[in-house]
């Protein structure tokens, strides 16, 4: 029986009609923000929260705070191009429940939450995708995954080994 602290994970699912409508609406709305390679498309999407996702580790708020700052610095073009290519290939991929204790999200991609013992040629390709260009060599590898909340709110976008 697992504790109130640990995480269950789902079995990776590609069933977009499983997804709660919120959720749904939402990975939609990032999709549709991220197809031009213009960043301040996002922003609708990130402003659908109360509070801005996470896009970088650490509290940095205050005056003139602006979440997608994180993104522009975290992708090699300095314009957040690299880093909507990745949110993009992110969430085309599979998904997973994640429960914990009461709460329940719904994690992307599902190979960064629950690894496949030996990936065929197709997966190493699609976890490809969700890694950074100076991050390809490393061990183990930072895919970027995103996190959304079972009522639509979007967690985060981050890049966890």
């Amino acid at each position: 029986m697992a504790t109130p602290t640990q995480e269950q994970i789902s079995a990776p699912s590609s069933d977009l009609t499983a997804l709660p409508a919120r959720v749904a609406a939402l990975r939609l709305k990032i999709l549709e923000a991220v197809e031009d390679g213009d960043i301040e498309r996002l922003r609708t999407p990130v402003e659908w929260n109360e509070v801005p996702p996470l896009f970088e580790r650490g509290l940095k708020k205050g005056p003139g705070f602006d979440p997608l700052d994180a993104l522009k610095a975290r992708s090699f073009d300095g314009r957040g191009v690299e880093a909507l290519a990745i949110l993009k290939a992110v969430m085309e991929q599979p998904y997973v429940r994640i429960r914990r204790g009461p709460f329940q999200s719904y994690g992307w991609p599902a190979f960064a939450f629950a690894p496949p013992k030996a990936p065929d040629a197709p997966m190493r390709l699609a976890m490809l995708s969700c890694l950074r260009f100076a991050d390809l060599g490393a061990t183990p590898p930072p895919f970027h995954r995103v996190r959304i909340g079972a009522d639509g709110t979007w967690h985060t976008f981050l890049p966890e080994p």
